[in-house]
């Protein structure tokens, strides 16, 4: 007999989002280091690094947090010390001379 799966409505709804938004991340992480290659703009470098400070971390500790039970606070402390290094990286992209 194969055994049934019941999703819930509410795990469909954050699966999807993870897909899109890991989709929607990636994409914009290449298109930035595709345009730094492109352009030997380091704008483009920083900027492709500030996105993926924020998108990779979030990935990773999704998928962690899943399969090992981390304490709040250093879910937490990653999610703000990676989002510095990348509202950091952002902010020297978009104000640095190209």
């Amino acid at each position: 007999m194969i055994p049934i799966i019941v999703l819930s409505f509410e795990s469909v709804v954050q699966g999807s989002l993870f897909i899109v938004l890991t989709v929607l991340g990636l994409a914009i992480i290449t298109i930035a280091f595709q345009g730094y290659r492109r352009n030997h703009s380091r704008p483009m470098l920083f900027l492709a690094l500030g996105f993926a400070a924020i998108i990779i971390p979030e990935l990773a500790m999704t998928i962690i947090t899943r399969v090992i039970d981390i304490s709040q606070f250093w879910i937490v402390t990653v999610y703000q010390v990676t989002n510095v290094f990348a509202f950091l990286s952002i902010l020297y992209a978009i104000t640095m001379e190209p």
